[in-house]
């Protein structure tokens, strides 16, 4: 049976354990696959995309955006309640561990670690995590979208 969150009165029944970790695997896999400069499907997998828009068509047009050639996914830890609250992110949520890797495979950052929030039946980037990446290859500048 797929578990379940309660926040309020509402309850919501979240997709398996395997759904939801291929659900956020693939998630990531779209929002880093560089090799392909649509915005739209990036935006589409990342919690309130349509707000990052400029700040994510600015980015992916950075040299360290163009260093970057996808990543891989080597965690999903699904949680729920005060894990969530803790991190600032909305409930259920999971803790994600993955590489940003060059074209050639070589992993650029390693074992990062990443947010997703389950929201309106779909596993989503959190915006935290998009924020931190999108500031950091931005020289840390505040972008459109990411403040809270």
């Amino acid at each position: 049976m797929p578990p379940t969150t309660t926040a309020g009165p509402t309850t919501t029944t979240l997709p398996s354990l395997t759904a939801s970790t291929a659900a956020i695997k693939q998630a990531y896999k779209i929002l880093f696959d560089l090799s392909d400069p649509a915005v739209s499907p990036k935006l589409q997998v990342v919690q309130d995309g349509a707000a990052l828009r400029s700040a994510m068509t600015k980015t992916l047009k950075t040299g360290l955006a163009k260093e970057a050639g996808g990543a891989t996914t080597t965690n999903v830890a699904i949680e729920q309640g005060s894990a969530c609250r803790n991190e600032l992110v909305s409930t259920p949520c999971a803790k994600v561990t993955y590489d940003v890797l060059s074209p050639t495979g070589k992993a650029l950052l390693s074992h990062s670690i990443g947010l997703a929030v389950y929201s309106h039946g779909k596993w989503l980037v959190a915006k935290e995590t998009i924020c931190t990446l999108l500031e950091l290859a931005n020289g840390g500048a505040s972008l459109p979208g990411c403040s809270t």
